[in-house]
């Protein structure tokens, strides 16, 4: 599992955590962030800028628990800024915290330093390096394999105070017990998985993660006991997490061989390291820390009160109030979870200090102890094509920069320069999409063809009725020739009460009929309120021609009508005169036939049947 993951729901393409990223090892995959591990160098500043909590931390909580819970004598190595990172902290408060999480013992990782120190002292006296780099901070070491590899000789060979402190941690007690480093520092988490490193750390806590843990178990520093946890000779070196810290547990009396100079925050580090790669300095030892207020301030501390100069005072006052400590408690005392009472661990006699303290107090000195401190750091550089120049220019030109002048170089994409953008698209570490100007431009570009393509006649305004954007087909059809109708309040080109309607109501007209005289035109209207832009948007089409067709077919449906009905009444007449003559002539024929019928009757002698 990589140390930094991000969550691919929460990604939004704001590149915030690219343009932080000092050597852009971030690309964009289906338009998700994604580390580049084989450039990372974890300085952390992509978790601490993205605004989306899209990054997550590869987190050591159920690890260590696991080796609590299975009996595994766990040793804390804790970095000395934790007197900056916890208000209202001291060592015992501390050490007590530990043990009530299940920790067999902690030492500070000052204990670390302090030999760091004296293997740096050693280098600078055999003055053999033509400048010295140290190399306490991972994120720097990383910095310089994976991106600065021809400066590798002037990295100092030696392991860091954390990788230092748990060599002489499992020299002293034992290779079988467990050491967890905890501090500010998230590069720790990949430091302790260097082969080089023989697994002397088995897991890496950030202060915040040992707060989270405390806080699911219920615990607090607010209940201690009196006890030292380790036993420093050299509290100097719990200067480390300061700016120039280093520096400070140095003699450099009578080494004249190296100028010493602090440099701390990463963008100062590069532009040193790029002066390096220059050869254009020689004879300087620097002290080197990725965070800008080096550990005081890593990525998961927490903000002091007061900022890094109350941070650095709190641990001044920390340091020169715990310069004699020779008469604490056993450094193994400790509690057992839950509880205010000391219990010594008789099991194991390298960390039994309860029966003869003195005797054994050679022990907690782990200062004392020799163990190997030599690291080699290697060439982990990844190597990428430099297209040439016409390759260049036609990436540029892709997103319609065509020459130099219209290079911005504003930096929105993450990259420096609109070159250095169109090199990481070449090496497929970028996209072309992730140009803001371009995108926008595009945008507006697509939107105002389809706005100024449409017939219908667009216009926005502003909450007071005043024109902000009027499209072509809008000019069209009001037929506005003249002057530049922007800024200018809706009334004077358009009289429409629906106006003031939806702008107070905040209900939107939909596809209403309008006639507006001045113009003899009749409209289908739609008014629409869009209250996060405190805007209105007036849409008209144009239906004028409809209607006219409308009422021509109504005429001629109405002409029609007229004609039918006068043909109907014009067949009904003649069917009635029809009627009235077949009438008169069925009568006549009935009186007819009959005088016919008497005649006939009478002249054949049949009387009896006339009637």
């Amino acid at each position: 599992m990589n140390v930094i993951q991000f969550k691919e729901a929460n990604c939004k393409n704001c590149y915030k955590c690219i343009r932080n990223c000092p050597v852009k090892a971030i690309t964009f995959i289906n338009d998700q962030a994604k580390i580049i591990d084989d450039e990372c160098v974890l300085c952390g500043n992509c978790l601490i800028v993205c605004p989306q909590n899209a990054k997550t931390l590869k987190c050591d909580i159920d690890r260590v628990k696991n080796y609590i819970s299975r009996g595994d004598k766990v040793y804390a190595s804790i970095a000395p800024s934790f007197i900056a990172a916890f208000e209202d902290i001291s060592r015992e408060k501390m050490y007590t915290a530990l043990k009530n999480l299940g920790f067999t013992y902690m030492e500070e990782t000052a204990i670390g330093a302090s030999a760091v120190s004296r293997e740096y002292q050693a280098l600078i006296g055999q003055g053999n390096m033509k400048n010295i780099i140290t190399s306490s901070c991972p994120t720097i070491n990383f910095l310089i394999e994976k991106h600065y590899p021809e400066l590798l000789d002037q990295l100092a060979p030696i392991v860091s105070p954390m990788i230092a402190h748990g060599k002489m941690l499992k020299a002293v007690y034992g290779s079988r017990i467990k050491v967890v480093f905890i501090g500010p520092c998230i590069s720790k988490k990949e430091e302790c998985n260097d082969l080089q490193n023989d697994g002397v750390i088995d897991a890496v806590l950030t202060f915040e993660e040992l707060e989270k843990w405390m806080q699911q178990e219920g615990l607090t520093f607010e209940d201690s006991i009196i006890a030292s946890g380790d036993i420093i000779r050299n509290t100097v070196s719990r200067f480390y997490p300061t700016p120039g810290g280093i520096l400070k547990t140095l003699n450099s009396r009578g080494l004249r061989n190296y100028a010493f100079v602090s440099i701390d925050g990463i963008d100062s580090c590069i532009e040193i390291l790029d002066t390096l790669k220059k050869g254009e300095l020689s004879n300087y030892f620097m002290e080197m820390s990725s965070c800008k207020g080096s550990c005081l301030a890593g990525p998961y501390i927490k903000n002091t009160r007061g900022g890094i100069l109350e941070a650095r005072n709190r641990l001044s006052n920390y340091i020169s109030g715990n310069l004699n400590i020779r008469n604490s408690v056993p450094a193994n005392a400790g509690l057992s979870k839950n509880s205010s009472t000391p219990v010594l661990d008789n099991k194991n006699k390298k960390t039994d200090m309860a029966e003869n303290n003195t005797s054994n107090l050679k022990i907690a000195l782990t200062e004392d102890v020799k163990v190997n401190f030599h690291k080699k750091y290697i060439d982990r550089s990844k190597k990428y094509l430099i297209p040439d120049e016409a390759t260049i220019r036609n990436i540029l030109s892709k997103i319609r920069k065509f020459n130099k002048d219209m290079e911005l170089n504003c930096g929105a994409c993450g990259y420096p320069t609109c070159r250095d953008k169109a090199i990481a698209v070449y090496n497929n570490k970028a996209n072309l999409e992730m140009c803001l100007p371009y995108m926008r431009e595009k945008a507006e570009s697509i939107s105002n063809i389809v706005i100024n393509a449409t017939p219908n006649a667009i216009i926005a305004l502003d909450e007071d009725l005043t024109i902000k954007e009027i499209n072509s087909g809008a000019q069209k059809l009001l037929e506005l020739k003249n002057g530049n109708y922007i800024g200018r309040n809706v009334y004077e080109i358009l009289d429409c009460p629906d106006f003031e309607y939806v702008r107070e109501s905040g209900q939107n007209l939909l596809d209403e009929k309008y006639y507006y005289e001045q113009y003899k035109i009749t409209v289908e209207q739609s008014i629409l309120s869009i209250p996060d832009h405190h805007l209105l948007i007036v849409i008209l089409k144009d239906i004028t021609a409809d209607e006219k067709r409308k009422q021509q077919i109504y005429k001629v449906r109405a002409e029609t009508i007229d004609m039918a009905q006068k043909v109907i009444e014009k067949q009904m007449r003649v069917a009635q005169e029809i009627a009235s003559l077949l009438g008169e002539t069925t009568a006549e024929t009935k009186v007819t036939l009959t005088k016919m019928k008497k005649t006939i009757q009478t002249d054949m002698g049949d009387t009896d049947n006339i009637s």
